[in-house]
């Protein structure tokens, strides 16, 4: 191999290392069920995907003022097509988070463009799991509820029914 295959090898190493550290040196997975088929995705390849988008979002939480956020990420029904998970069939497709915490959306929620995204880093830092007082290492965003009601953070598995 020649000396600019070596580097971009060493540089993605480097990038998946330093962002392992810097989430606190936590395992990162998320499951993914339908019908009987289970897929367990981890962070490295989650967080090595090329349609990673860095996006604006306004948190509104109640009794406080909203905050203006970026979040990065990729849109779910891409995430889907990379895993090779096909969501057309499904009706709904349930979120849910280490903490309890559920939501459900629609299929067509999530195949409409630029809409639902699953998120692992916020303001240019890896988000944290509910352990360290973060709101991570997932969070599924919904840019088009306006005071997301919806959002979901510490998501662990999405099962497609």
């Amino acid at each position: 191999m020649n000396k600019k295959v070596y580097i971009s090898i060493l540089v993605i190493i480097v990038a998946l290392l330093s962002f392992y550290f810097l989430a606190g040196g936590e395992d990162v997975s998320l499951k993914i069920i339908k019908g009987d088929e289970e897929k367990v995705v981890d962070g490295e390849y989650i967080y090595s995907l090329e349609g990673a988008i860095t996006f604006p979002a306004v948190i509104r939480s109640s009794g406080q003022k909203p905050v203006e956020t970026e979040y990065k990420g990729i849109e779910l029904s891409e995430f889907f097509q990379t895993l090779g998970i096909d969501i057309s069939d499904a009706e709904r497709l349930t979120f849910n988070a280490s903490d309890g915490y559920r939501v459900i959306l629609s299929v067509e929620e999530i195949e409409e463009p630029k809409n639902v995204y699953l998120v692992y880093e916020r303001d240019g830092q890896p988000m944290k799991s509910k352990k360290r007082g973060g709101e991570g290492p997932l969070r599924i965003i919904i840019r088009r509820d306006p005071f997301s009601e919806r959002w979901i953070k510490h998501v662990d598995e999405i099962i497609i029914e």
